[in-house]
């Protein structure tokens, strides 16, 4: 397809191919359509002292952004060669967060004990506003004139406006005693309008406690080597209320547009009298179901962890492990197509539990040339399982929803059919189970043995966590150089890379469009009987884009996610221009990848994008005066 034809108009593909629009074209006709975006955000803040040691704060934050935008379209011939319609669009959205804190800290130190209080409640709100108007057909195409208002056709109008608030009491208390004991108490109580009236207020206590066995007595004989030792323990509760801000009500909507793209542009209207033109009265459409009892969303957290340092912390890191169970966690999930329209609810319907191991570990010193250096890593793995699911959406998370469900496994396990290579000849097709679209070249999925492929034969495939997870950073510093690299990886963990429906397949009726080059190695039982990748068709009679092991590959990788090469200049060479430091810096970001060879995809970390994440080099100069 060229960018333009003879004529000089955009070229756009001819009614046999799939719907594409010309990316050059699209990139053009923005230049008539920049964006104005304003914000403004700070707070002011009160602190008075009426007696020693009392604080009492009040605080209030300010975030107000505002957004307008005309976008204009021009005549030009689109998709499958449609004369498209010129038209204006001007639209604006604005939206205010605010947020008031009240505090009041009080703090007591009475010989070895310590202790520090804290009360105080926080109110939030956001208001969110948009509206757009748009008319098609202008008798001039210049930026100059096309506003609404003179346009000669169709007129449309939307705006909407929709919010929340939140308001929050809270307490703490910290207790010390000899920099050895260590003990805090916290209460929170948050209260959201996403929430029924009956359950928007919801109770999060927590507390912590902590031994710093490096200051103990019995530690001095070891305080050359030992130079923090401390154990700590916490378990709490906290809420998470990140839904629709109207997930607690019923919805209903107008959609008098309804969708043009099928030819159909009367959406919930209906013309009852028979008139075929003119404003049709509109209808209501139920989108969503009201649940008066959606209530928070509550996770429930122990952590236990040992912080080191040796040598005077030149060796120092962490060791935690964590146990986290997480209850009525907010969802909205598929319903049966018996509940007809509307059937989406927002309710509190499952449970998950996550336990795991961190460990971080680092290294820093400095030599007598000068050269010093800070290398710290870190690994960590977690184990993932769902403990809870309502009966009647078992089997949209996963399995049969019988006898095989997703309970007590990890979430978004993978479940389908197991590919068990292709059919390499018309003897192993006829001798094979009753696989509808079978033949040679195509997949064969395994049997579970009642001589027929069908849902009944679907296996849970694998697991998308991770075993563990691991980043190493490297910090080095000589006479002015600097020099940080970062390294981040996972191991163990499965993907599902589904762009290998346009690199291995290609049922030609059914996708008109640019496929990858290991089509090129298809199997094919004269020249290339040994591949692997199924065979071009004409159509996918074999249901080939199934879920199935043949789309799970492993995604393990290890990415040198950053480097950053700095030079400063002697502070003796740029103090005459009162300046504190220069620096001069080259920095790389995602230079190298290393994966499995058995991924086929361009990057394991997002497998079913067509692009990997980018490679990007930056120079600049840090100044500080």
């Amino acid at each position: 397809m060229p960018v333009k034809k003879t004529d000089g108009d955009w070229s756009s593909v001819t009614p046999a191919m799939n719907d594409r629009d010309n990316p050059a074209r699209i990139l053009y006709a923005n230049k008539d359509n920049p964006y104005t975006y304003w914000r403004l955000f700070g707070n002011a803040f009160i602190d008075v002292q009426p007696i020693k040691n009392l604080h009492i704060k009040s605080d209030f934050g300010l975030d107000y952004g505002n957004y307008y935008q005309r976008v204009l379209t021009h005549s030009y011939t689109g998709r499958l060669g449609v004369d498209q319609p010129v038209s204006s669009k001007m639209q604006q959205s604005h939206w205010t967060k605010w947020a008031w804190t009240n505090t009041a800290t009080y703090n007591l130190s009475i010989k070895k004990n310590r202790m520090d209080f804290l009360v105080g409640m926080e109110m939030d709100k956001q208001l969110d506003v948009s509206f757009a108007a748009e008319k098609q057909t202008y008798d001039e195409e210049d930026p100059d004139y096309m506003f609404p208002s003179v346009g000669t056709g169709e007129a449309f109008a939307t705006g909407s406006a929709t919010g929340y608030t939140l308001l929050s009491f809270f307490g703490k208390i910290n207790y010390v005693y000899d920099d050895r004991y260590l003990a805090s108490v916290t209460f929170r109580r948050d209260g959201s309008s996403r929430f029924g009236k009956d359950n928007r207020y919801a109770n999060f206590p927590a507390f912590s406690a902590g031994w710093r066995i490096s200051h103990e007595n019995f530690m001095d004989a070891v305080s050359d080597i030992v130079s923090d030792l401390k154990l700590r323990v916490a378990w709490g509760q906290t809420g998470n209320q990140e839904i629709d801000n109207l997930a607690n009500r019923t919805i209903l909507v107008s959609n008098y547009v309804g969708d043009a793209g099928a030819g159909v542009n009367t959406g919930t209207a209906y013309d009852i009298e028979g008139k075929d033109g003119g404003l049709l009265p509109s209808g209501y459409q139920l989108q969503q179901r009201a649940n008066d009892d959606l209530k928070w969303e509550t996770t429930t957290q122990t952590n236990v962890g040992l912080d080191f340092g040796f040598l005077n912390q030149s060796l120092y890191g962490t060791f935690e492990y964590y146990f986290k169970q997480t209850d009525d966690i907010l969802i909205r999930p598929p319903y049966l197509g018996a509940i007809g329209e509307g059937g989406d609810q927002w309710v509190n319907g499952a449970s998950m539990q996550n336990q795991g191991l961190e460990l971080s570990l680092g290294y820093r010193g400095k030599t007598a040339s000068g050269f010093s250096f800070d290398i710290s890593g870190n690994i960590s793995g977690y184990r993932n399982k769902i403990t809870k699911l309502p009966e009647s959406v078992i089997s949209a998370y996963g399995g049969n929803g019988t006898t095989d469900i997703i309970l007590g496994r990890a979430i978004n396990t993978f479940y389908g059919y197991r590919a068990d290579g292709l059919f390499r000849s018309q003897e192993e097709v006829d001798m094979y189970a009753d696989q509808p679209g079978k033949s040679v070249g195509r997949i064969r999925y395994e049997d579970n043995g009642d001589g027929v492929i069908n849902e009944d034969d679907r296996v849970w495939l694998g697991n998308p966590h991770p075993d563990f997870e691991f980043g190493l950073n490297i910090n080095l510093e000589w006479y002015g150089f600097d020099l940080t690299i970062f390294f981040q990886g996972m191991y163990g963990n499965l993907v599902y890379n589904n762009t290998k429906a346009t690199t291995d397949f290609w049922a030609v009726s059914e996708s008109k469009m640019n496929h990858g080059t290991r089509l090129l190695d298809a199997f094919d039982p004269e020249t290339n009987p040994t591949s692997d990748i199924p065979s071009i068709s004409f159509t996918n009679e074999n249901s080939e884009g199934r879920v199935s092991s043949y789309y799970i590959e492993p995604g393990s990788y290890m990415k040198l996610r950053m480097v950053q090469l700095g030079y400063s200049l002697p502070l003796s060479i740029i103090k005459k221009a009162d300046i504190k430091k220069v620096r001069f810096y080259v920095s790389g970001q995602n230079l190298l990848t290393i994966k499995s060879k058995k991924f086929t995809g361009l990057d394991p970390e997002n497998p079913n994008l067509s692009y990997p994440l980018s490679t990007s080099l930056t120079f600049g100069v840090n100044l500080s005066f």
